[in-house]
């Protein structure tokens, strides 16, 4: 990839070109339509303490998100993540596996340091979740207000899903709760056998009775 002004070739995960110093727009740049709606004065970047830009985009559905002036990270509000990536990369027929490695040892966003950073809405301290297993991307989230991404890791994102990787995190939800759902009959069927085969509302009832007598 090269820079768009210069044409200086990028480093890997870059997002600023070492040449001309222009800070690129690599996350949102594949929107055809773009519309920038004004400052969110009740937003603010978690590591650059500026007011947020309000940016809505042509899908899904005129999705709106919020983004940095300074740094370019992004805040979706709850939901809206899962909903854009869907609606970015369509049906996904095979999985690119060698895609998904390369993602998890190379990822596209530049390293930051391991820190707890507070929500641009209400200023608490966000939680750090991997966005999707195989991903590379850990988020920071906020459980009422949205998901904090830094610059680069929304392409990422995309990237992973076109490759498949969203369906084969869906798959492993599905399979787990399959699991899950396996594995409740048992317990049930060993309280049985260790009342004698009794309900539990039997036994219940016998207690009452001699409490009573």
């Amino acid at each position: 990839m090269n820079c768009p002004c210069c044409s200086a070739p990028l480093a890997p995960g870059g997002v600023v070109c070492a040449y001309c110093g222009q800070r690129l727009d690599v996350d949102l740049q594949g929107w055809t339509h773009l519309q920038r709606i004004g400052v969110a004065a009740d937003l603010q970047c978690p590591d650059c303490r500026t007011n947020l830009e309000s940016v809505q985009l042509d899908a899904p559905a005129g999705a709106r998100l919020d983004r940095c002036p300074d740094c370019l990270g992004l805040f979706l509000p709850l939901g809206s993540l899962n909903t854009l990536l869907d609606a970015a990369t369509g049906p996904v027929w095979t999985i690119d596996r060698r895609l998904l490695n390369q993602l998890v040892e190379a990822p596209r966003s530049a390293p930051t340091p391991l820190r707890y950073r507070p929500c641009p809405s209400c200023g608490i301290l966000m939680n750090r979740s991997l966005q999707g297993k195989r991903s590379g991307v850990v988020v920071d989230r906020c459980r009422d207000h949205g998901v904090w991404l830094d610059a680069g890791e929304l392409r990422q994102l995309l990237e992973w899903a076109r490759a498949g990787g969203a369906q084969l995190d869906a798959q492993r939800r599905e399979q787990q709760a399959a699991e899950e759902q396996e594995r409740r009959p048992l317990v049930s069927d060993v309280g049985c056998e260790a009342s004698g085969g009794r309900s539990s509302l039997d036994i219940a009832l016998d207690m009452l009775g001699w409490l009573l007598s």
